[in-house]
């Protein structure tokens, strides 16, 4: 249920990015105000939403859910709590989670600004941040799912997979992999947030550039 949740959110959220982008750039072109801040409100939407989807991922790896397949990867029930809970950017698929969820954040802050003197900026602004939150969005979606399950085929395979498979049942190891020693350092709880910071907060100078050439 927990993994459902979280996934779907991540679609809603995707759907979301898609149309606050599309109604601010209508908006613009067809010089109605009402589009633009419809896409604004939609912007704001998204770090709520993407925030509900880390959470569902990060009690999935405190619980030690087993049966999703990037839990069973990342964790283990020797790790203590604190890094289960940063296991949410030990692997790709959590990684890009991470990533869009600072994304939208930095999103959400810029969308709450006084726009009184950028306001020819804003959905452009809109437009471009939420162009880049989708791609990231997509690769979670699409190609990158932290919620797909395990299960175990007639023939004895393992699958993988959001649903359940044709004849298949459900895998629930006993116990994860857990992280890649590497990454059980105390610093590497603190590099990936403070790096992402610095990668996914130029998106929003990134943006403003692009609407002023624009306009």
């Amino acid at each position: 249920m927990v993994a459902n949740v979280g996934y779907f959110v991540l679609v809603l959220t995707l759907v979301l990015a898609l149309y606050g982008a599309g109604a601010a750039g209508y908006g613009a072109w067809r010089r109605k105000a009402g589009f633009v801040e419809s896409g604004r409100h939609a912007m704001l939407l998204t770090f709520p939403l993407i925030s509900l989807s880390s959470l569902a991922l990060i009690a999935l790896l405190v619980t030690g859910q087993y049966q999703i397949e990037y839990v069973a990867s990342v964790s283990s029930n020797a790790m203590p709590a604190y890094l289960r809970v940063t296991a949410l950017w030990g692997g790709q698929a959590g990684s890009l989670v991470f990533w869009a969820w600072l994304m939208s954040a930095f999103a959400t802050a810029v969308g709450l600004r006084k726009w009184v003197r950028d306001r020819e900026l804003l959905p452009w602004v809109v437009v471009i941040t939420m162009v880049t939150l989708a791609f990231f969005l997509g690769l979670v979606v699409f190609f990158e799912n932290p919620f797909t399950r395990l299960w175990l085929s007639g023939d004895g395979q393992q699958l993988t997979g959001m649903f359940q498979p044709a004849g298949a049942i459900p895998l629930v190891p006993n116990d994860g992999q857990g992280l890649n020693p590497l990454l059980r350092h105390p610093g590497m709880v603190i590099h990936p947030p403070m790096l992402y910071l610095g990668f996914v907060s130029f998106v929003v100078p990134f943006a403003f550039a692009i609407g002023a050439l624009i306009t």
